[in-house]
């Protein structure tokens, strides 16, 4: 299996397309790939509160000029409520009814869009806050699972999992990541039951209910989502691999319910699953830890296949919202820790921005070998790490990577 990332805006629109590298023996098809939408901003600025305060622009054009040239996505991932990735003109090119697509959205995004009354409200999805804290009292598991279409008839569906993680104590409200897991439908027809997860802990005594799904879901819709209990947290142990920071620097330190699909009982015979994690604006690796070390390794999704996260740093004074994009002080820990096979640079397009809240604005740039050098093992200096390689895609760019690496560029 594979996602293709292709990069739609010199921003943080990307459309990833995941899909099983071959299909069914019996079908001879390739199989129709799951798409996702992240952040889509084509047309139009991008304005904080008023364009007196801050107002930005893309100085390269978008490599579609609306979302009805691309493919009809299964979803839209929205991360911010702010304009440059929760753009109303963008977002008003989908279908208002009768489309597959779902949006999938942060709280204050998915809050927003509905007042817009534009969209049938069964397909705005609001993506919980992920509160590792929640699950061993009890609470629904924080995330959203979706069903991937059967590549049988009749063969059980594949998933995939969205998830909000935010960073605590952040000034800005930027700094959060989007967790994302794809796991194919089986192969043959014969996929595994599905459950209810049991308890987070152990200590009460109850037994799995096993659920036999009455028909295969053959489209992500919001009447395809169901309720799950928690998953059991893993907890294996820390990954000893010392981290380093470019020029020494080191990042940032750092009860929500929605609906979801239930668990498969069983994913052995499927094998792995990919994994991405999309951050425009960057996220200290510390509040990432508790969704790694919960969902990720036990979903089978670790190492990390790609990493969408910003280069640049770019700050404010603190009483302008103070750090604004962590950069790449912030990304590498994320990458090392993670093993990422890419990492692909997110939200570091030039654009063109004017208003009273960007004067003060401080920058710097990395430039991908720079990156690149930092993600070298200690005590090899010149040596690139070889579990990551990292890009800067051009608008309209597009690679694919597995489980293994990056494989092709376009």
């Amino acid at each position: 299996m594979s996602v293709h990332i292709k990069q739609l805006n010199a921003d943080a629109s990307f459309l990833l397309s995941f899909e099983r590298t071959s299909g069914p023996a019996s079908s001879g098809q390739r199989p129709t790939p799951f798409t996702i939408l992240t952040d889509p901003w084509i047309v139009g600025p991008s304005k904080v509160f008023h364009p007196i305060l801050a107002v930005s622009s893309h100085r390269q054009a978008a490599c579609i000029s609306t979302l009805r040239d691309l493919p009809e996505p299964d979803l839209v991932i929205i991360s911010q409520h702010k304009s440059d990735h929760c753009n109303e003109p963008t977002l008003r090119q989908l279908p208002r009814t009768g489309t597959k697509t779902l949006i999938l959205a942060v709280p204050a995004a998915a809050k927003l869009i509905k007042s817009w009354n534009h969209f049938d409200e069964d397909k705005i999805i609001t993506i919980p806050r992920w509160e590792e804290s929640s699950r061993p009292l009890g609470h629904k598991e924080p995330l959203v699972r979706v069903a991937v279409p059967s590549t049988v008839p009749g063969g059980d569906p594949g998933e995939v999992t969205v998830a909000y993680i935010a960073q605590k104590r952040d000034v800005s409200g930027l700094h959060a990541a989007i967790g994302i897991t794809y796991m194919p439908p089986p192969a043959q027809g014969t996929g595994p039951h599905f459950l209810v997860t049991p308890p987070a802990t152990p200590n009460h005594d109850s037994s799995s209910t096993v659920r036999r799904l009455a028909s295969p879901i053959i489209s992500p819709t919001a009447h395809a989502l169901r309720l799950a209990l928690p998953t059991p947290p893993a907890s294996p142990s820390h990954s000893t691999r010392s981290t380093r920071s470019i020029h020494s620097l080191r990042s940032s330190q750092s009860s929500y319910s929605s609906p979801q699909l239930l668990r498969p009982a069983s994913r052995g015979r499927d094998g792995p699953a990919l994994s991405v994690i999309f951050s425009p604006h960057g996220i200290s690796y510390r509040s990432l830890e508790p969704y790694v070390t919960s969902h990720l390794i036990p979903s089978s999704a670790f190492p990390l296949t790609a990493l969408l996260h910003c280069f640049d740093s770019v700050t404010n004074p603190w009483w302008l919202g103070g750090n604004i994009s962590a950069g790449a002080p912030a990304g590498q820990e994320t990458a090392i820790n993670l093993g990422a096979r890419a990492w692909v640079s997110a939200h570091d397009g030039d654009k063109d921005i004017d208003g009273l809240m960007t004067k003060m604005l401080r920058g710097r740039r990395y430039a991908r070998e720079e990156v690149q050098q930092g993600l070298a093992p200690e005590g090899k200096t010149g040596s690139y790490a070889t579990e990551t390689e990292v890009l800067m895609l051009g608008v309209g760019e597009e690679i694919c990577v597995t489980r293994e690496g990056v494989v092709c560029s376009q």
